[in-house]
C-alpha cells in the first residue's frame, strides 16, 4: 500500500489497564492498511519525535483508528498529556506482519504486554468480516490489572465458537484473587494449542518473541508459518 501522511483528531481516550491508554482518532477516507500493520505516530507540535504503533482497530472500521500505548519514555509521557480535539500525525502503513482475507488458515495469536494491540486488530477484523478462521489467542500479562482489553476478550471468548482466549499471569499475588493460568507462555501452553496448518502471529518484546519462536520450531512449526512483530 502507498505510504501517506495524515493529521488525525483525537476523538476518544480510553483507560485500558495500568499505565495503558487507547487513543482513538478520526479516520480519513483514503487511509488504508491491513490488520496488524503499524504507522509512525508523532505529535503535531513535535514531528521529529515519533514512535511506531500497530493499529488495534479493524481495517474494516472506516470511522476511526485506535492505537494502544504503554506509558514509557519521553514520547508517551507527552502523548498521555494530549486531550480530546488534539491532533496526531500518522505516517504509513508499514510492516509485513499482517492478516488478509485470502489467508484461510486457522490462527494462533501469541502476545505479551501491549503486543496485544496488533493481535487485537487481527481479531477485530476477523470478527467484523465474520471470517471462518478459528483463532486461538495466547496472552501474557504481569498481573490481572495489566490485562489490556480484558472485558472485550472475555466477551469474545463467551460469544464466538471459533475464538479461544487463553490468558496467563506472570506475577500473581494472593490479593489478585486470580484463578486462571500463571507463569510465562511456555512449551506446554503452546503445545496444547498447536494446530496443523495454522499461521502463528507473535507480537511483543524481543526476548519474548525469540523465546516463542524457539519453542514453536522445537515443536515442528515451519518458519513460513510464523509471522513476527518485535519491539523494544
Amino acid at each position: 500500500m502507498e505510504i501517506k501522511e495524515y493529521k488525525l483528531e483525537i476523538i476518544k481516550i480510553i483507560d485500558e489497564a495500568i499505565e495503558v491508554k487507547t487513543f482513538r482518532v478520526k479516520r480519513e477516507k483514503d487511509m488504508e492498511f491491513y490488520a496488524g500493520q503499524f504507522f509512525m505516530v508523532s505529535l503535531e507540535d513535535d514531528p521529529k519525535l515519533q514512535r511506531a504503533y500497530s493499529i488495534a482497530s479493524s481495517p474494516d472500521n472506516k470511522e476511526y483508528v485506535d492505537i494502544t500505548v504503554t506509558l514509557v519514555g519521553k514520547f508517551t509521557h507527552k502523548l498521555f498529556e494530549c486531550k480530546l480535539g488534539d491532533y496526531l500525525m500518522f505516517k504509513g502503513p508499514y510492516g509485513k506482519f499482517y492478516f488478509e482475507d485470502d489467508m484461510k488458515n486457522n490462527l494462533v495469536l501469541i502476545g505479551g504486554g501491549c503486543g496485544i494491540a496488533a493481535l487485537m486488530g487481527i481479531t477485530r477484523y476477523c470478527k467484523s468480516k465474520n471470517l471462518p478462521n478459528n483463532i486461538k489467542l495466547l496472552y501474557s500479562s504481569k498481573t490481572p490489572e495489566h490485562i489490556v482489553y480484558r472485558k472485550e476478550l472475555e466477551k469474545l471468548n463467551e460469544e464466538r465458537d471459533n475464538f479461544d482466549y487463553i490468558q496467563t499471569i506472570t506475577r500473581p499475588k494472593p490479593e489478585h484473587n486470580w484463578n486462571g493460568r500463571t507463569g510465562r507462555i511456555d512449551e506446554d501452553m503452546i503445545k496444547e494449542n498447536i494446530e496443523e496448518g495454522s499461521l502463528y502471529f507473535l507480537c511483543g518484546p524481543v526476548e519474548f518473541v525469540k523465546g516463542v519462536i524457539s519453542t514453536l520450531e522445537k515443536l515442528g512449526i515451519k518458519k513460513e508459518q510464523i509471522r513476527t512483530d518485535i519491539w523494544g
